[in-house]
């Protein structure tokens, strides 16, 4: 085992960081330097740069780009109504429109009605519009962003007013303008072929306003004027949908539909004198840059020693033996807080197994003298069960002969009790091998229902019938009996007991539950201590051997109860491939 340092040398090495100074020898005055070079260099390439780029911005803001950019924002305007164009054209040559909008609920109407609901479900799209002769709304198909008028009510909702273009045969009514509470829209509507026999009707697209406008958007960045768009009432849109109130300075662009035309807003180039402007407040800016990451290294470098030398300490408290010695975390996830995360877990783990190593001794010795007193015991209880079964074959009084009988099943209850100390202080090493679950249950449930039937115990098993398991197949058995008979124990009459079974990644879990009486708080921490028992009879060795044959088969085991609910105790094991089962991997239920 490592010596322990002195208790002063961990004092005199904090003494030493709290008095240290921000010099070169400190790590944070390193990085001050360092920082600080680096951003007085990057401040002086940053205003070397920054003419050139002022003029290599005006003359993308001036030059052939802006002619292209307004070009392709047309184009993508154009292209987006071709789109709907297209849409519309075909929803408005779909046959059976007339008997739909006649009888919309009717059954012979149900495809037509979805494929029209497929059409309005578009994100572009508020829903489908249906108009007749007279130009009146006649019904509606709500699509995924619809709200309001006039799906739900028509309440205040009128293409009266508004603006009208054709193009290619179709009406381009609007825009409607956003309102509080209400989105902006425009419809395109055409004449639809198959209304019926009476006067034709129409059919409309009901589109967000927004999505016309957002083709803007991507004309708008990388030093390119602000791209507008004016409506054949006159207002000019932002690209968001919304009229703006500074519509000043503008210049015409290209022709998107009759009526509407791309503008540009001429101010927009200002900007790059503003920016010629700006270059002494850069380096003003960069200066207080350079002071304030001066501060906050002065300040980050303090509160490091003090977390510093709280890894110090507590190093030293675990060195001196104090285990539960916890560092402790802030909710800042840097460097310094995994390190005292990783260090409260090494501490614990530490803990663990130096708990772990004084439990294998303490269970190492108990299994030496359990075996002691198992071979001693063993050899009197049989002959004094021979000598009584003789006794009782040969004894005329009843009453003496019963006693002779109970004497003989106390004789039985001992030397099962032997047993398990024998099993306790000398377990064979586990032979481990792929196991099928199904075929562990089977038997399991098989040992185990002529205790339930006696108790009226419902017995049940569920879950990944293709699981498997690495595990000693006798101490698999053995731990499923154990632990099966604890849950038929702790159950009163109509009660159940269930094993589930699952995989979990490269471990295979089985639960065995009950609607028992639990266990009590106090006692969940004992359980599997050798002979701690809550039963008026048992050797109390039952999940004490349990859990040895648990570990032994690189497994875990998990008890959770609550007292007058049940109990639940899950077993880990590694788990294994089905496909290379072993012989007892058994056969299927049936």
């Amino acid at each position: 085992m490592p010596a322990v340092p002195p208790a002063g040398g961990a004092r005199r090495l904090s003494a030493r960081l709290r008095d240290r100074s921000f010099g070169l020898t400190s790590v944070v005055g390193r990085y001050v330097v360092v920082t600080v070079s680096i951003l007085a260099i990057a401040l002086v390439s940053v205003g070397a740069l920054y003419d050139r780029f002022t003029k290599e911005l005006e003359t993308t803001l001036v030059g052939e780009r802006q002619s292209a950019q307004e070009a392709a924002t047309a184009n993508r305007m154009v292209a987006f109504l071709e789109t709907m164009q297209y849409q519309l054209a075909k929803i408005s040559n779909y046959p059976g429109l007339s008997a739909f909008l006649a009888d919309p609920e009717a059954p012979g109407t149900a495809d037509i009605a979805a494929l029209l609901r497929l059409e309005a479900d578009v994100p572009d799209l508020y829903g489908l519009l249906f108009f007749d002769a007279a130009g009146h709304l006649k019904y509606a198909i709500a699509g995924q962003a619809a709200s309001g008028p006039p799906y739900w009510t028509t309440a205040g909702w009128s293409t009266e007013g508004l603006p009208v273009v054709q193009k290619d045969g179709v009406d381009i009514i609007g825009p409607a303008l956003p309102q509080p509470g209400r989105a902006g829209w425009m419809l395109l509507r055409r004449p639809m072929r198959d209304s019926g026999p009476g006067p034709a009707g129409s059919v409309a697209l009901h589109v967000r306003l927004a999505s016309m406008t957002e083709q803007l958007e991507k004309s708008n960045a990388g030093g390119i004027p602000r791209m507008l768009l004016a409506t054949p009432a006159g207002v000019i849109l932002d690209p968001t949908g919304r009229p703006i109130a500074d519509a000043t300075a503008l210049a015409p662009g290209p022709d998107v539909l009759p009526g509407w035309r791309l503008m540009r807003d001429t101010r927009s180039p200002e900007v790059v004198s503003s920016l010629r402007s700006a270059r002494g407040w850069l380096y003003a800016g960069g200066a207080l840059i350079m002071m304030v990451v001066v501060a906050l290294f002065v300040h980050l470098g303090l509160r490091m020693r003090r977390r510093v030398d709280m890894l110090v300490e507590g190093a030293h408290a675990v060195a001196s033996g104090n285990l539960t010695y916890r560092l402790p975390l802030t909710r800042q996830a840097d460097e310094i807080n995994a390190l005292s995360s990783a260090f409260n877990t090494m501490a614990e783990r530490l803990k663990d197994i130096i708990d772990r190593t004084v439990r294998t001794e303490k269970m190492a010795v108990l299994g030496e003298f359990a075996t002691g007193v198992a071979h001693e015991v063993r050899n009197p209880l049989a002959t004094m069960k021979t000598t009584v079964q003789t006794l009782s074959r040969d004894e005329p009084d009843d009453d003496r002969r019963e006693l002779l009988l109970d004497l003989e099943t106390e004789v039985d209850r001992l030397n099962r009790v032997v047993n398990d100390l024998l099993t306790y202080g000398r377990p064979h090493p586990a032979a481990r091998r792929n196991l099928a679950v199904r075929e562990l249950l089977r038997r399991t449930a098989a040992l185990l229902k002529p205790v339930a039937s006696e108790r009226n115990v419902h017995l049940a098993s569920t879950g990944d019938s293709s699981a498997s398991l690495l595990a000693d197949e006798d101490h698999m058995q053995q731990i499923l009996v154990n632990l099966g008979l604890n849950a038929l124990q702790a159950c009163g009459p109509g009660g159940t007991v269930t094993f589930r079974s699952r995989r979990e990644g490269a471990r295979t879990v089985i639960e065995i539950s009950d609607d028992g009486h639990g266990i009590a708080p106090e006692d969940l921490a004992h359980v599997r201590d050798p002979f701690f028992t809550t039963k008026a009879t048992g050797s109390g060795l039952g999940l004490t051997i349990s859990q040895q044959m648990v570990e032994a088969n690189d497994g875990s085991m998990h008890i959770d109860s609550t007292r007058g609910v049940g109990t639940l105790i899950s077993l880990s094991f590694p788990a294994s491939d089905p496909s290379h089962e072993g012989p007892s991997a058994g056969a299927p239920h049936p």
